[in-house]
């Protein structure tokens, strides 16, 4: 039975994160965090929780099909 938290994320397994998406978020909040111009916090924070959430998609991405591999090995 699959065990879930309030910050557990329904992942759709047709759903593909590429390092490429990656990247860009990461990116997107360096450049945000490091504007010379005042970004307003809450953006900064938005888009840091994005960049997370895609590392944390792909790495259970990686487990499942790393799982459904041994099964099937």
């Amino acid at each position: 039975m699959e065990q879930r938290d309030e910050f557990s994320m329904a992942v759709d397994p047709r759903l593909r994160i590429s390092d490429d998406e990656i990247h860009a978020a990461k990116y997107n909040w360096l450049a945000a965090r490091d504007a010379a111009v005042d970004v307003p916090a809450e953006r900064v924070a938005l888009l840091f929780e994005y960049y997370r959430a895609l590392i944390s998609l792909q790495a259970q991405q990686l487990a499942a099909d790393l799982r459904s591999r041994r099964r099937g090995a």
